[in-house]
């Protein structure tokens, strides 16, 4: 028997055939693209979404032998990616803003008049910033009017595909997406009116609330006919990206978590308690499965790895293999240059959607590969910033982390990160594939394959090594971390009085 996993992240959907033991045996991957624009803004077309999954899904279902095999599709996808829909399945605009996307920087001032930081993130889990999907819906509002006014429901990205897949019901959501809208309860679990009321978003735009692992529907004949897969098998309502990959990275049990490495490296925990960041930085979430909750401490600082390939090394003809080679000649510090990597702003712990990135300390004899390492290493300040909120603020002490994401197969950044964090960090099996595993676990409790979630990670994750500190990049990273704090609150003011000047289309 055979699952079928969907993961839409960022720069594409994965497809997968997993069976009940966890091991892939067929994946691939549809690329769909992003679109920049002044002023924060990023978006993608939800109709390239839905094109990318049903590529996926006709080629995994090739063989007759697979297609009789296959017992149900899960979905997971970015977290905070927000789909206004007009009716079942079709949404309100050809593009919508991604969870990167920081347009809405009044709509967040004025929930911060109204409210302020302690209340809306005591009762939401949710810092104020331009990334919940609320700020997103007052903006269409504001300055859409007309595609607000056909909008029925503000769902989200993994619901919207569910949606297309499935035969109609009434829109839903998932916990995960629920709570990164900064208009419900992570208590509760429930939309909170008052916020609602006082933002002018009616509830009735917005979906029921379902756990992760319900069962949506069965999949659409018009959808079965066009893969050529039996049609009413079960599709679950899935989860968030960040909640599925905790899972499948071995992440199920209180305070263990993983260290994510793609374009928003983050450190995300399991939770079992409600544990707030005092000083209302890191956003907390509904987990997957109603007892939990989970911490998700994103940067975006990945991004400027994506622009590093695409603008500088796609024009020099270098291969990423090379590259990683010529860095490991290089000392700690790539020789005196120090990376910014707020190449959009930045998420967790600065909350500053005017930071940009910077390098600092740039001279002649730097070449292509000093600026590709002081990168690396710039990610990984990012990523130590978000793990002292942790031990220091939040007072977590982190019983486990797995490496999960597209750069655990880096075997330089899992040491540059490894030696910044000061820990000794698992590598798992499938570290690249966890949202999709995780994912996968989920369906096959609610099918009743695995009592819970606990025993499906025992039987499917599997630990093959770790990652360790070096003691010598260690000490030079302590020196180096002191002067990327220091770089960033030096030029905050000049990132801000540089926005003026940003006309780049």
């Amino acid at each position: 028997m055979i699952v079928i996993a969907l993961d839409l992240g960022t720069s594409g959907c994965k497809g997968y055939l997993i069976t009940l033991e966890g091991e892939i045996i067929k994946s691939m991957k549809v690329d769909y693209p992003t679109y920049y624009e002044a002023n924060n803004i990023v978006e993608q077309c939800p109709l390239d979404w839905i094109k990318a999954v049903k590529k996926c899904l006709k080629i995994l279902c090739k063989k007759k032998s697979i297609k009789e095999d296959i017992i149900g599709i899960c979905v997971d996808a970015t977290v905070g990616t927000l789909v206004p829909i007009e009716r079942w399945g079709v949404a309100s605009t050809k593009r919508v803003p991604l969870y990167s996307d920081m347009r809405a920087i009044n709509e967040v001032e004025f929930i911060k008049e109204r409210f302020g930081a302690r209340y809306i993130y005591n009762k939401t889990g949710n810092p104020l910033t331009p990334v919940p999907t609320l700020v997103k819906m007052m903006w269409y509002k504001k300055y859409e009017k007309r595609i607000y006014e056909k909008t029925k429901k503000f769902i989200f990205h993994k619901d919207y595909i569910v949606e297309n897949l499935i035969d109609e019901t009434e829109p839903f959501t998932d916990y995960t997406d629920a709570s990164a809208t900064m208009a419900y309860d992570i208590r509760k679990k429930e939309w909170i009116s008052e916020i609602l009321e006082e933002t002018g978003i009616p509830l009735d735009k917005l979906p029921e609330v379902k756990e992760s692992r319900e069962i949506a529907g069965g999949l659409s004949k018009k959808i079965a006919n066009e893969i050529g897969i039996k049609s009413n098998i079960p599709v679950s309502v899935g989860a968030g990206d960040c909640a599925a990959t905790l899972y499948g990275a071995g992440a199920v049990e209180n305070m263990t978590g993983d260290v994510y490495i793609g374009t928003a490296p983050e450190i995300d925990l399991t939770l079992e308690e409600l544990k707030l960041d005092p000083k209302f930085r890191i956003p907390i979430r509904c987990h997957a499965i109603k007892n939990q909750w989970y911490s998700t401490a994103t940067t975006i600082s990945g991004y400027s790895i994506n622009w590093f390939l695409n603008q500088i090394i796609g024009k020099n003809k270098i291969s990423i293999e090379a590259l990683n080679e010529k860095c490991k000649k290089i000392p700690a510090g790539s020789n005196g240059l120090l990376y910014l990597p707020y190449i959009i702003g930045e998420r967790v712990p600065i909350l500053d959607p005017f930071a940009r990135a910077a390098f600092i300390g740039l001279d002649i004899n730097h070449r292509i590969e000093h600026m590709y390492r002081a990168i690396l290493e710039g990610i990984s300040f990012a990523l130590r910033e978000n793990l002292e909120v942790y031990q220091k603020d939040m007072n977590i002490k982190i019983k486990y982390l797995s490496f999960s994401g597209g750069g655990a197969e880096n075997i330089l950044m899992r040491k540059i990160i490894a030696s910044n964090l000061k820990m000794k960090i698992s590598l798992i099996e499938n570290s690249v594939d966890c949202a999709a595993i995780g994912n996968a676990m989920l369906f096959l409790t609610s099918l009743g394959e695995y009592k819970d979630i606990k025993e499906a990670s025992k039987r499917i994750v599997k630990v093959i090594g770790e990652e360790d500190s070096d003691t010598e990049l260690s000490k030079v990273y302590d020196e180096y971390y002191l002067i990327y704090k220091e770089a960033y609150k030096k030029l905050k003011n000049l990132f801000i009085k540089l926005r003026k000047f940003r006309s780049l289309k």
